[in-house]
This record gives C-alpha cells, structure tokens and sequence, in this order.
C-alpha cells in the first residue's frame, strides 16, 4: 500500500525497474498485494476509487442533509429490490444516472492500472515458460489473478468512467491493459450505469456502443495473453465466465427497452455477440415463441373473419345478419380489442422505465401503422354492426391492407428472409423519392407537350369537325387523363396503329416519351431496386438482428405490466395482479376460442347455404387448426414445467410421461430456432483484434504440441551427445599415435 502510493515511482521515467520491483516485492509476499488498507481496497485499487469519485459529481442526501456523499460509498444501491424493479424509485439513482462532462486520465491512475495489469501479464507468463509454474499458478495463483480483477472489477462505475474518458488515444490504450479487459469480462461490473448511458446523449450512447463492442469481440487471446497455450480446461472457463457476464447484462431493468434510444445505431449493435444472446435469452424461450405464433395465427384469423363480415354485409345488407352471426363480430373484435390492449400496455411499460422511450417507440413507423390498424378495425367492425351496410366506404378496403402490413411487420422477426425482403421493401421506397419526382417531370414534359401540340395543329379534329374522343390520340381528354394517359405511353402501353395519322412531330414526341420511359426510366427503377435489394442481402443478418432486438423489448416491456416482478415492498393490488398474470391470458385464450367456435360452425352452415365461398372456410379451418395447435403445445409445456417445479409431483419428474410432455412441447421449439437464422455476427468498427476468433486448441491438439516440443528436445539431446562423441572419438585418435612414438 505504501508502495502503491509513492510519488517517486509513479512520476519515474524508467517503468522496467518499477516493474521488475514490483515482481520482486510479490515473489516475496503475493498475499501483500490481496490485503485491503485502512480504505477497504487493495493496493492499487485506491487511486482508482478516488479518481472515480472526483471524475463524477459529488451530491448531498436530501431532506436537508448537508453531508456529502461520494458514488464509491454507494456500491450496494444500485443492486437494491426496489431499483431492480424500476428505475424511478430512488432520486439518488436519478442523481447518479448523470455522466461526468470531463473525464481525463492522471499519470497516478494510468501508473496504478499498470502496475495491476504488469502483475496479471507476469502471472500468466510465468506459467506459460515454466511447467513447475503453471501448475503452482493453477493451483494458488489463478484465485490470486482473480482477486485482484475481481476487486478492481466491483468498483462502482470504474467501468462507465474508463468508458467517459475525452482523450480517445489514452482510452484505448487504458482499455489494452490486462486489468482493464478483465475487469469489464467480470459480471460485478455490470451495473445500472449501462442503462443510464445508454438512456444519455450521443456520447453516452457511443459509449454504450463501444462497451457492447469490446465484451462481444473479447477472446482468450485478450484475457490471458496471446502467448499462452489454451486448454480445454481454459475454453471452458471463458465460456463459463462470457455467459455469466451476458446473463448479468441481460438482468439490468430496462435494458433492451432503452436500446431502442439508439435509433439507426441499431443497426450497429444489434448483431453483437452479447446484445444477441441477451435477446435470445429473452425471446428464444418456449413461451415467447409459442405466444408469437399464437399472435401470428390470431392475426391471420381476423383478417379471415374481417373479410367474412364485410361478404356478408356485402351478400345480406340487411339488420337479419347482425342477429344471425354476432360470432363473427365477437372474434374480430375480442382480437382487435387484444391487440389494442398489448399495445397500450407496452407503451405504459415504456413510459414507468423513461418518457422519451414510449413517445420514441411510438413515433415508429411500424408502430404508428399498427396502432392505427388497430383502431381503424374496431372502428370499421363497430360501423358495420350498427350500419349493415358496406356501400360508399371505401375505407373499409383500406383497412384489409392495412392488416396485412400489420401481419408483415409482425413476422419480420420470425426469419431472416423475411425481415430481409421487408426491409427491402422499405429502402426501396425510400430511395425511389428522388426517382419519382423526375419520373413525374418527365410525364408532364411530354404530356403538356404532345397534348398541346395535336390541339393546336388540328389534328384532333375529324372531316366532321367533331373531336376525336379515343384515349390514345389525348384528345377531349382533361389534363389529370392527359397526365394519366401518358404515365400509360411511358410504361409501353402505347399503340403503333394510333400515330397513322399524327404529324411527324407528334410521332417524334410519342416516340421520345416511350423511349424515355421504357428504355431509360424503367431500366433506372429496376438498377435501383437491385442495388437496395443487393444491400439488403448483405447486411440481412444486421436487420434480422435489430427486428429480434425490437421484439424482444416488447416482449420484455409487456412482461413487465402481465407479470410484474416481485417486490415484498409492493401492495396487494399488485401482489394480487401478478399472480393472476396466468390467468389473464387464460381468459382472453378462452374468449378468442368460444367466439373461434361459433363461428366455424356459422361458416359451415353459410357454406351450404352458397353464401360464403369455400376459399374463406377453408381459410378460416386452416388458422384455426394451426392456432389451436400452438395454444395446445404451449400449456402443454406449462403442464411439464410444473411438473418440473413442485416437489408434490416429483414422482412424476423423469418418468416416460413426463419425458413426452417435454419433447412435444419442446421440441417445436428446437426446430424453430435451428432452422429461423439467426445470422451471424459482425465485426466491430475499429477494433484491433477483430480478425481474432476464439477457436482456441482442443485438448488432444495441445496434447500434440506437448508431444512434438518434447520430441524436439529429445532429437537436440541425441545431436548434442552425437556431438559429444564424435569430438571425444577425435581427441582419442588423435592421443594414441602420440603414446606410440612415445614407446
């Protein structure tokens, strides 16, 4: 500890000595460098806890308290029941939730970093050169190395700080050192301070970005050094230690709801590493994956039952069919009205983690069409059952295609090909705006031409003196037709036969405008479309990844109104609102299935009857078949998971039984997320190992390298005493005729 503090090493210019007295001073004692000061820290570790707390705003506790508290003396706050639960309970989390403007690096926090991170590299080398030492380093040095990270790693918001840091060339190579890199691999440096950046302004959340990056592309390479030999036994412990860190981000409350802050950075972050195993966590359990094919079923069927009502508004526009076939209503209208609830709860959730999120997530486009689809067809259906009568409602048919976009925004994270030709879809209409207007020029350019042009030549006009009233010589014809016939022309719908009796000048300028649509335009529009779909094919795992990330923050916002967590704080109404969490589903699952029924039976009957054709029964059997099967595997897993978890059935666990309910269940499941794509991952921008992959040696290939390094030893020992021998049988020859001539 005095060492650690001594301002004639930190300000030396020669690190080797320093280094090499450090060594020196833990050979002699290693236990000096475990034992915490008067501070509470080991060595070291101090200065870095003072610069922590004077890089952040200090603050004083409320309710007129004038003592002063540091971020260091708070380590436990953020890890409470009740900010797990939420983030706006505490006004100190809310203080602390503010990031430091200037973050600059003192020469006493870069010395003690590397003095920690000399002693890391040590331990490692040492049991890389020396067998005896590896095994030593195993057997007590391996708890010593983890320690020491272990200690730096629970400092509160070191981490965050490292991150803050102006000087980009002194934070990338602060965040080189050993120490740094394992600290940011251990789970206790996970905190509330991710959410908070990710929450902040654009330098917050490049810092959040930065930080996904580095845990996502980290490797045994950058922890243990690039010299050592793996093992099994290593590969392990680093997956071992990856998942622990992964599962701990994805435990922070409101997490994945506040990536959506990052807006098109998504794009950017979604296919990490640990970004995609958190969201795979989140959403690649049998229930979520049941309830979006449930969702996806429910969806198809009210666009069935939808178009069956308006047919039969269509076929009986009387008040007979509002008495005769309620079902039909009653099964739009409780799956509309589903939809409309989910969504409203979603953006509550948003809205109890952070304002901003709900209005952002609100101001969508996909959300904004789902929410007026949803409240455009309860509209619709309310109209229809008190009106009877489809006539002169034109947006009765615009509501049918705003639910079939609903359907596709909705399966976008099901499958990468999917979420790839949706996304395509919409980049395409992005780019064709500057398409489009020239396209419109070009139409009225030759349009007001040619139509000008044949009125005033007279060739309009017949022998009669009567106007020619045909579409394809724009004669007696308004300027929107005019417009409209020329769009026509430009697309190749124009007729050779119709120019017999145009002047020249007339022909040139069909001529030109066919030319310049067909030929020039056309042939624009379809390089744009290939180029944005090209695009979108390179970087389809990118927006698969960001359409699973989307979904699995609605998932982890609806959860948290459904089935809010437990909390002993919290009182009996929403003690008592989540344990019937099950039970709220359970009851919409049995309306949508009583309304379902019905109305299968009303189609039967409508179908003999010659009302209603066979594609929409057929339609409306098949969503249901299939929805029915997916309500029936998903309690069919509850079913086992209970089974699993209360020890009255433990007779139960293991048995054939048992075993079955399972594989029915899980097995779905299984096949989905084997065969949906998940993409792969994508390197990080600036980063220097980013080529390195973490395919560290098997045991039998290390085995093979023993084997071969001792063989190289055991050929050198054979040529040294061939050496030997050779030289030994020379200075014998050269000694015998020597004792002759002496005899």
């Amino acid at each position: 500890h005095i060492f650690a503090n001594n301002d004639s090493f930190i300000y030396t210019s020669s690190d080797y000595d320093v280094q090499q007295f450090v060594f020196e001073l833990y050979t002699a004692c290693p236990r000096a460098f475990l034992t915490e000061g008067y501070d509470g820290q080991i060595p070291f570790a101090g200065n870095i806890v003072d610069w922590v707390d004077d890089s952040h705003q200090v603050y004083s506790r409320p309710r007129d308290s004038t003592e002063v508290f540091r971020v260091s003396e708070i380590k436990t706050l953020t890890k409470s029941t009740r900010v797990i639960n939420s983030l706006c309970v505490r006004d100190d989390v809310q203080r602390l939730v503010n990031l430091p403007t200037h973050v600059s690096l003192p020469v006493k926090v870069i010395y003690s970093f590397k003095m920690l991170s000399f002693i890391l590299d040590t331990l490692s080398q040492s049991a890389f050169e020396d067998i005896s030492t590896r095994r030593e380093f195993w057997a007590a040095a391996s708890k010593r190395r983890d320690k020491i990270i272990g200690s730096v790693a629970s400092l509160p918001f070191v981490v965050r700080t490292i991150l803050l840091i102006e000087n980009k060339t002194e934070r990338n190579a602060l965040i080189d050192l050993s120490i740094v890199r394992n600290l940011m691999f251990r789970p206790e440096s996970v905190d509330l301070w991710l959410v908070a950046l990710l929450s902040g302004g654009e330098r917050a959340k490049a810092c959040a970005t930065e930080y996904l990056c580095l845990i996502s592309r980290l490797s045994l390479h950058g922890l243990f050094g690039r010299r050592r030999i793996w093992s099994e036994a290593d590969t392990k412990r680093f997956h071992s230690m990856r998942e622990q860190l992964y599962a701990e981000i994805g435990k922070l409350t409101g997490f994945l709801p506040c990536m959506l802050h990052l807006g098109d950075s998504l794009y950017e972050v979604a296919p990490r590493r640990a970004v995609k195993y958190v969201v795979e966590s989140t959403i690649g359990r049998p229930l979520p994956v049941y309830l979006m094919f449930m969702e996806m079923f429910m969806l198809l069927i009210l666009m069935t039952s939808y178009r069956i009502i308006v047919e039969l508004v269509y076929a009986i526009p009387s008040e007979q069919i509002l008495s005769q076939y309620r079902e039909f209503w009653g099964l739009a209208l409780s799956i509309a009205v589903y939809f409309g609830v989910r969504d409203l709860a979603i953006m509550v959730s948003l809205s109890f983690t952070e304002e901003n999120l709900a209005w952002r997530y609100a101001s969508g486009f996909g959300n904004m069409i789902g929410y007026v689809t949803t409240v455009s067809v309860i509209t619709v259906l309310s109209m229809l059952h008190m009106n009877g009568n489809v006539e002169g409602r034109n947006f009765v048919g615009i509501v049918s295609g705003l639910l079939w976009w609903k359907f596709l925004l909705h399966v976008r994270g099901m499958s990468e090909n999917l979420s790839t030709l949706i996304y395509t879809i919409i980049q395409i209409a992005a780019a064709l705006k500057y398409f489009v207007a020239i396209f419109l020029i070009a139409i009225f350019f030759f349009a007001d031409m040619i139509d000008i042009v044949k009125k005033t030549s007279g060739e309009c006009e017949n022998v009669d003196g009567e106007m020619d009233s045909s579409l394809e010589t724009f004669c007696s014809l308004t300027p929107l037709q005019t417009y409209l016939a020329m769009y026509g022309v430009m697309i190749g719908g124009i007729d050779v036969g119709t120019l017999e009796d145009s002047s020249a000048l007339v022909s040139l300028l069909f001529v030109a405008a066919s030319f310049c649509g067909v030929i020039v335009l056309v042939n624009i529009l379809i390089a744009i479309v290939t180029g944005e779909y090209e695009k979108a094919r390179e970087r389809s795992h990118v927006l698969f990844a960001r359409a699973r990330l989307e979904a699995a923050a609605q998932q982890v916002a609806r959860e948290k109104i459904w089935n809010p967590p437990d909390d002993p704080d919290l009182g009996i109404g929403r003690k008592l609102w989540r344990h019937v969490a099950k039970a709220k589903y359970l009851s919409i699952i049995i309306l949508v299935e009583f309304f379902l029924i019905k109305s299968l039976i009303s189609c039967s009957s409508l179908r003999k009857d010659g009302i209603l054709g066979d594609f929409l029964y057929i339609a409306l059997v098949l969503c249901a078949i299939l929805y029915n099967m997916f309500v029936v595997a998903a309690y069919v897993y509850i079913f086992a998971r209970f089974i699993s978890d209360h020890e009255r059935f433990q007779w139960l666990r293991g048995s054939k039984f048992h075993l079955a309910l399972l594989k029915i269940s899980l097995k779905p499941v299984c096949r989905y997320l084997s065969s949906v794509g998940l993409g792969k991952g994508e390197s990080c921008p600036d980063a220097s190992d980013m080529i390195e992959e973490d395919h560290p040696l098997s045991h039998d290939e290390f085995l093979g390298k023993q084997a071969d390094f001792e063989n190289n030893i055991q050929e050198a020992l054979k040529a040294s005493e061939t050496s030997i021998l050779h030289a030994v049988k020379s200075m014998m020859m050269f000694q015998i005729p020597s004792s002759k001539n002496n005899d």
